[in-house]
């Protein structure tokens, strides 16, 4: 089956499901184990992640409630939402909605950092019209915390940024998925995202012991030029590397790149805040992750999800 036509299957179907179901979809990701007997060693960095979110006003109401425990509870030094801060099934792309979501964020206690997702950047009716939106309320949006650790941005690509903290290196790149807008922005910028973490291995290799790496796209084919160049700049890097994404909407932990020391998450999308530590050095496991209990995070519903799918299909970049 084509592309074209398997989108319009999906969506075909999703109509179907949508007359049949009126509930959310169940969550098929992995839990992982029980994590309350574990205490982070003295060295290790705390932070925590989201993305996909908020696609709806549940959600809204949901990571609110989120941002309070969090703030009341979450030993974490800073957090990081991994793009996408609205649903992609609705096309509109109103500076109100940046500026509400920004806000939203502002109530966390710690530094908080922010990458595109493509809901709110290129699968705009207006990408470039976006993308001011998205410089205007998150440009720099760590620095509404007065203790932001220092950062270093890209000169070519300002969203890109880069800080140490006690050992770990933190790179955070422009890495979309959805609509390939402009084929040879989107070369250029998975270029100049590989050019930038090569640096950042090269200045830093010699004084870290770990590094995480915050993109909002999954692996794909339109991607698949920077991974092929990224892969082997991780393993040539020779230490422990996580690569943290969205845009899956489900949780995924795997090792599915040819480098050992490349571990991919993908983070749920809905509110649920994970809780990653990176361990100190001789650590039996670098990466610790703690995720709430999902049974009360406000699902996609089967149409939405089906149909985003379907829309995905279509936006592929052309073969």
């Amino acid at each position: 089956m084509n592309r074209t036509a398997l989108a319009c299957f999906l969506l075909s179907l999703s109509l179907v499901f949508s007359g049949c179901l009126g509930f959310g979809d169940d969550d098929d990701s992995v839990a992982p184990p029980d994590n309350d007997d574990f205490v982070a060693p003295p060295g290790s960095v705390i932070f925590s992640a989201m993305g996909d979110v908020p696609y709806s006003n549940d959600q809204k109401a949901f990571l609110a409630k989120q941002i309070t425990t969090h703030n009341a509870q979450s030993p974490s030094s800073f957090a990081v939402h991994v793009g996408d801060i609205k649903s992609g099934v609705d096309a509109s792309c109103n500076e109100s909605t940046y500026e509400t979501v920004a806000s939203q964020l502002l109530q966390l206690s710690v530094p908080t950092f922010i990458i595109p997702g493509d809901n709110e950047w290129n699968d705009c009716p207006d990408p470039d019209e976006a993308w001011g939106y998205w410089e205007t309320w998150y440009n720099e949006f760590e620095q509404n915390w007065f203790d932001a650790p220092t950062v270093e941005r890209q000169d070519v690509r300002h969203e890109n940024f880069a800080f140490t903290r006690d050992g770990v290196l933190f790179v955070g790149i422009n890495l979309v998925g959805g609509d390939v807008h402009d084929a040879a922005e989107w070369d250029t910028r998975m270029g100049q995202n590989n050019d930038w973490i090569e640096a950042q291995f090269v200045a830093h290799g010699d004084s870290v012991h770990a590094a995480v790496i915050f993109g909002h796209a999954l692996p794909s084919s339109d991607n698949e030029p920077f991974f092929d160049r990224f892969v082997p700049s991780v393993e040539n890097f020779g230490l422990p590397t996580l690569y943290l994404h969205g845009d899956g909407h489900t949780w995924i932990h795997d090792y599915p790149f040819a480098a050992a020391n490349l571990l991919r998450v993908q983070v749920d999308s809905g509110g649920n805040l994970v809780e990653v530590t990176v361990l100190p050095v001789g650590s039996a496991e670098p990466f610790h992750f703690e995720r709430e209990d999902e049974e009360d995070v406000p699902a996609l519903s089967v149409i939405a999800t089906m149909a985003a799918v379907a829309v995905m299909a279509l936006r592929r970049r052309p073969e």
